[in-house]
């Protein structure tokens, strides 16, 4: 790690410790939580060479970005927020960024947020929107799910919909930094609590407990960790090696595989939660987001 880096990352986490991980250790109002978030992802710019407009897939609001309309292959993506915050605008530049690199159209999805619309509204949302995909001509095969953090429980139960529908199934998952476990039980959320920079477990637990409503946080439909995942097409996750999530995304593969889905999960070492998104500052998120590339055009 050249010096640059490193002391690139001293500022990063540092910064992040005292603007994310403090006030979401607090019980500040949902909507000022939400607030915060959207103002926080000014400071990310998109790529100027992408063109970014707002429209509906399926009826549900999005944000559409491409570097070429005609783009045979896309990506639905599913932002993270921990299930009640977040926004197509708070992670336009994250799908820039995917899109820039892999040549792919992106759908940012607005789906509906907890705890006003739990379980099982996003994922309505999200098999509206993949629908609509299908209806506009692109092939299934060229269809390409993505989610960072809760994003990632949306589009794994959206997977595992589709399968137990018939529905053709999409030709890939990327996850980043998977929250697939609403127990937050895993050692991982303990031994990292410190090193993380940027989740504290009570955040996470305050949206998983508004998004599952009454339905208990082991529960598959939930917690798509502990569902059947037989059938799922290939796999791609990213974690940071000092996430309190990082247990998540170990168990995800071992699961995965040993249900017979090819999973690449890829381990950063030193990284946290969602560092993909420093990437303007950062070259091991850039470097990230190139791996996630290279899996979306193959």
């Amino acid at each position: 790690m050249s010096l640059k880096e490193a002391i690139a990352k001293k500022v990063v986490k540092a910064s992040l410790r005292v603007m994310f991980k403090l006030p979401s250790s607090l019980p500040i109002p949902v909507s000022f939580a939400r607030t915060g978030m959207e103002f926080g992802a000014k400071l990310f710019q998109p790529d100027n060479r992408l063109s970014i407009k707002k429209t509906t897939l399926g009826g549900v609001s999005c944000e559409f970005l491409h570097l070429n309309a005609d783009a045979k292959k896309v990506i639905l993506h599913f932002h993270g927020g921990a299930f009640f915050a977040g926004s197509a605008a708070t992670h336009r530049a994250m799908a820039s960024e995917l899109s820039a690199r892999s040549g792919a159209s992106v759908y940012m999805l607005d789906y509906r947020l907890a705890p006003e619309h739990r379980y099982p509204a996003a994922l309505d949302d999200g098999l509206a929107a993949y629908q609509a995909l299908l209806a506009l001509g692109y092939l299934p095969q060229n269809i390409i799910l993505g989610g960072d953090s809760g994003g990632c429980a949306h589009i794994l139960n959206l997977a595992i919909r589709l399968r137990d529908k018939g529905v053709a199934l999409p030709a890939g998952l990327f996850m980043i930094s998977p929250f697939v476990d609403l127990t937050l039980s895993a050692p991982s959320v303990t031994k990292y609590k410190h090193r993380d920079p940027m989740v504290r477990a009570y955040a996470l637990q305050r949206g998983a407990d508004g998004f599952r409503g009454d339905i208990a946080a082991n529960d598959a439909r939930v917690s798509p960790l502990f569902a059947d995942l037989t059938g799922l097409p290939k796999i791609l996750v990213q974690v940071g090696g000092e996430e309190i999530l990082l247990d998540d995304a170990l168990r995800l593969a071992e699961y995965g595989q040993a249900a017979g889905v090819a999973i690449d999960c890829q381990v950063f070492e030193g990284m946290w939660h969602n560092f993909q998104m420093f990437n303007q500052v950062l070259d091991t998120s850039s470097q990230a987001l190139d791996k996630i590339a290279v899996f979306i055009k193959e």
